[in-house]
């Protein structure tokens, strides 16, 4: 019999403490957070989606049926036509900013706070940075699904269950056809754009929502999207609304009529009102117009605060966990943004929402791969995504378009589906470029077809964890808040969520390197599929972060039809695996026991590489083959859980060559098949029969025969790695090599440096040297270096950054500081005092670099004010943004922005330099608080 799980009272951080808490990203909800504002009420925001105005684009209600005033017509305009998607959005987001009124989104609430006297106290909520609290005087639930009263238990709180009657709302690029099954409702005006006409249709259906259970919701509107899909569709809404008996009526509820308990009111479609004031808000201009009434009435209140000393969290369903220990994510969003009060909960009770054997987070390139994988087997799979459809980087990301990448197998099938669902006749033939509407449509058409639950809108905000094996996964979403029970889980994050949030070891950019590959977010424009940019720095797992690039990046592509979903990150947080893949694995052309995937592609970094063969010898273009190790895929130290794409464990300048789509797509789909070996048998995942997964990989075409007999091929042999000293100074293999087995090599290298003459070869090999920890050639390099005068150094790139990110100088002043004694001082001051009066990145990343290490050796006073002196000339310092206007005032016009990256990057350097070499007067430690609360992570 389950044991129930001791007591382990939670303490949530306080991030905000307003008057007025609006819950919801429907356009009623901006209405009443701008009038309670303007009533001089303070006002805090969450949304669920990653825009404002759900109600609008979510439920596809681009035509008012009434005329529209106030906040209405900013957004609708005349009516005459149709508004964009993104004017909507970008018109109801920066009337937040512009009012001063605190905002986040993709923040799902969880819990309702209430008193021993039930009075509202403030929400719980969820999001990947973890689990926040916020307390306010009112609480009012604008959500367009009405799940806080639902959360809470509110009477008229809708849960639709059984066969349901829906409207759903379709566009289609050209003319387009109706669907035959579901009847067709009414033809409203389309988009008309300069390329690209779409023409809209609303159909009439019934879908079954069963027992109202999140798997069945789930179901239910996977089924209204397949039955209304057509060729040519180019969206489609992405919320189930259900079709009126009648027309919406046109009272507006009156505020006090909204109030649905002490300290707490709904205005949402969802939760029955008193008369027919609910039925108005499925129309969004007499909702705003509700939403501005009520927001005035509860911005000129004072209600009674709750006890916040017996606050506790209300959650319909919650039960506790039988056995293990609950972990969540990161639960702060900013240290000290409001202060250090916490705030003690019962958080060890969650409903339980569904139970199935592989649970996928993350439906992107791997995660909807691995769920079909999974299901293939016969296991039952979930897959739990965060935007509204499945695909990732290539469908809600826009980049529709594959760079290498090893397009056999499971890929290949893939892209003939996707063809076969084509209109436009160049994607219709495989060329390697697709619509995100048809691939979207085939992956959602495929995984449902073998059973696959689909949650969409869905965030992992924590992990059950039992034994050192993850048995379930905490999610939120409009689905609910509560527990996912698996037999095994799939991380396809691409930020390793899961193992993190479990207590895995993990890598993420941080003190000792600041590289980090730029990140786009693009608009969206019908006609034209590819979208690729980069533009920016943000830290998905940071809501705050990801609130701000996402409203910044809808008004760098005001003029387009829409903005995307997805943050198109390029690195993030992996795990230390079993194994752990490096530059001289795939150089080197390195074989494994367990490969389960074999990827392709260059050294494509969107910015600079710190591994220190690239010290020496740059990436270049050529195209590369990577064996990648099941192992890679297996978090050290925890059971129940594998991780796909850029979150698997590799040196950060080794996966460019291993995160090509079509290689994560194969990837997914064999980390999906092992997770249902696993669940399915009821062992951990590491004893799955490995040659049993790879004899299926090789039978469908991802793998080659070789790999059932493959070895490992390292260590090579000292023959081999002698050759490579002899030649590892102009060859990117042999250098490679040299610095996977650095106490093998450096007695070679020694050798080599004493047998060379003068010139560059000799202080190539002490660059090696200093590089592997030896110092023999710490005077040729100081000579080196004082003699040099500054060469052209290197400014940030991001997009299809290849060659070097450091200068010839800059690596020799780099290897300095690693291998000189106290005598390397002054070759090295010296340089910092030449620096050019605007110096490039390289050059500044390079002596901050050699200070560094020089100084934890050898300490001198001197290097700190050096390096301040040049923090503090004009121009190099001032750059952290740290509010959402600072951000949104950096906006240009370039969608693959260099600058401002640059001059924070430069800055930054310094700064850490400063303070590690002693910081005497504070400058350094001063500018990296500042960016400490950086919006740009």
């Amino acid at each position: 019999m389950p044991m129930p799980s001791p007591p382990n009272p939670a303490g949530f951080p306080v991030v905000a403490q307003p008057d007025v808490l609006v819950v919801g990203g429907t356009s009623a909800a901006v209405a009443c957070a701008l009038a309670a504002r303007e009533a001089g009420a303070s006002v805090f925001l969450v949304a669920p989606r990653p825009y404002l105005g759900d109600d609008i684009c979510a439920a596809f209600r681009f035509w008012p049926s009434a005329p529209a005033t106030g906040l209405a017509a900013e957004v609708f305009g005349s009516g005459a036509v149709p508004p964009t998607p993104l004017h909507v959005k970008l018109t109801l987001e920066q009337r937040m900013v512009e009012a001063g009124i605190p905002f986040l989104l993709q923040v799902f609430p969880c819990a309702l706070l209430q008193d021993a006297r039930g009075r509202t106290g403030g929400v719980l909520l969820a999001n990947r940075t973890g689990r926040q609290a916020i307390l306010a005087r009112t609480v009012v639930d604008a959500s367009l699904d009405g799940l806080l009263s639902r959360l809470a238990g509110v009477p008229g709180a809708r849960t639709p269950s059984g066969p349901i009657p829906i409207l759903h709302t379709t566009l289609c690029e050209g003319g387009g056809a109706a669907a035959s099954g579901p009847d067709l409702l009414a033809e409203p005006p389309g988009f008309a754009g300069p390329d690209v006409t779409l023409s809209a249709r609303t159909y009439r259906l019934t879908v079954d929502a069963g027992d109202g259970s999140p798997s069945a919701l789930a179901a239910a509107a996977t089924e209204a999207s397949a039955r209304c899909w057509v060729k040519g569709e180019y969206r489609h809404q992405s919320v189930l609304t259900p079709a009126p008996e009648a027309p919406p009526a046109a009272t507006i509820p009156d505020p006090e009529s909204c109030e649905v308990g002490p300290g707490r009111f709904a205005l949402s479609e969802a939760v029955a009102l008193p008369g027919d004031g609910q039925a108005a808000l499925t129309d969004p201009v007499s909702a705003m117009t509700a939403g501005t009434a009520l927001g005035a009435w509860l911005g000129g209140r004072n209600p009674p605060e709750a006890d916040r000393g017996s606050l506790r969290a209300v959650c319909a369903g919650a039960r506790p966990l039988p056995s293990g220990e609950l972990r969540t994510l990161r639960d702060a969003l900013r240290p000290g943004q409001a202060g250090d009060m916490r705030i003690e909960l019962d958080a060890d009770a969650l409903p339980v929402l569904g139970r199935f054997d592989v649970v996928v987070a993350g439906g992107g390139t791997g995660g909807v791969s691995a769920a079909i994988g999974a299901a293939r087997t016969g296991a039952s799979a979930a897959i739990l995504e965060i935007t509204s459809g499945l695909g990732g980087v290539g469908t809600m990301g826009q980049i529709a378009s594959y760079w290498f990448g090893n397009r056999v197998g499971w890929t290949s099938e893939i892209d003939r589906g996707v063809a076969g669902l084509e209109t436009n006749p160049v994607y219709a033939k495989g060329t390697g470029k697709w619509s995100v509407a048809a691939k979207s449509a085939w992956y959602l058409r495929t995984a449902h077809g073998l059973g696959v639950s689909i949650w969409f809108h869905t965030v992992v905000a924590g992990v059950w964890v039992d034994g050192g094996r993850v048995r379930g996964v905490v999610v939120a979403g409009p689905l609910g808040y509560g527990l996912v029970e698996a037999g095994c889980v799939v991380d396809s994050t691409g930020c390793s969520d899961i193992p993190a949030a479990a207590g895995a070891p993990t890598v993420s950019i941080g003190a000792e390197h600041l590289a980090v590959q730029g990140t786009g977010l693009a608009g969206i424009d019908p006609g034209r599929e590819y979208r690729n940019s980069d533009h920016d720095f943000s830290d998905d797992t940071d809501i705050v972060d990801t609130t701000t690039f996402l409203v910044a990046a809808k008004l760098k592509f005001r003029g387009a039809f829409d903005c995307g979903e997805l943050v198109d990150s390029r690195e993030r947080r992996q795990i230390v695996g079993d194994a752990t893949l490096g530059p001289a694995d795939f150089l080197y052309e390195r074989r494994f026991p367990d490969t389960i995937c074999i990827a392709s592609s260059n050294f494509d970094s969107h910015g600079f590489t710190i591994h220190p063969v690239f010290h020496l010898i740059p990436p270049d273009k050529q195209r590369l083959w990577a064996d990648v190790p099941f192992r890679c895929l297996l978090p050290r130290g925890l059971d129940g859980v594998l991780v796909t794409g850029l979150g698997v464990s590799a040196h950060r300048d080794a996966l460019p060559v291993i995160r090509m789509q079509a290689d994560v797509q194969n990837q997914g789909y064999a980390a999906g098949r092992a997770a249902a070996m696993s669940a399915r048998a009821g062992i951990p995942v590491r004893d799955i029969d490995v040659k049993a997964l790879q004899r299926h990989l090789v039978d469908i075409g991802n793998l080659p025969e070789r790999v059932l007999t493959d070895r490992d091929s390292f260590p090579p042999t000292d023959d081999t790695l002698r050759e490579a000293v002899e030649t590892g100074g102009d060859r990117l293999r042999g250098l490679a090599l040299i610095f996977a087995l650095p106490d093998r090599a450096r007695p070679f290298v020694r050798d080599a440096f004493a047998r060379a003459a003068s010139g560059e070869n000799r202080v190539r090999l002490a660059q090696i040297l200093a590089l592997l920890g030896d110092g023999d050639g710490a005077d040729v390099l100081a000579e080196s270096v004082r003699a040099a005068t500054w060469d052209e150094g290197w400014n940030f790139r991001g997009m299809h950054q290849f060659g070097m990110s450091l200068s010839p100088l800059d690596a020799r002043i780099i290897a300095l500081g690693e291998a000189g004694g106290p005598d390397a001082w002054p070759a090295l001051l010296g340089k910092i005092a030449t620096l050019p009066a605007d110096p490039a990145f390289s050059h500044c990343r390079a002596v901050v670099m050699a200070c560094e290490a020089l100084h934890r050796r050898h300490p001198d006073p001197r290097a700190a004010p050096a390096l301040a002196a040049v923090l503090r000339r004009p121009g190099l310092g001032g750059h952290a943004q740290r509010d959402i206007r600072a951000a949104l005032a950096s906006l240009t016009d370039d969608p693959n922005e260099n600058l401002h990256r640059n001059l924070a990057l430069r800055e930054i350097h310094l700064a850490r330099g400063i303070l590690r070499c002693g910081d005497p007067d504070g400058i350094g430690a001063e500018v990296l608080r500042a960016y400490a609360d950086d919006r740009r992570g």
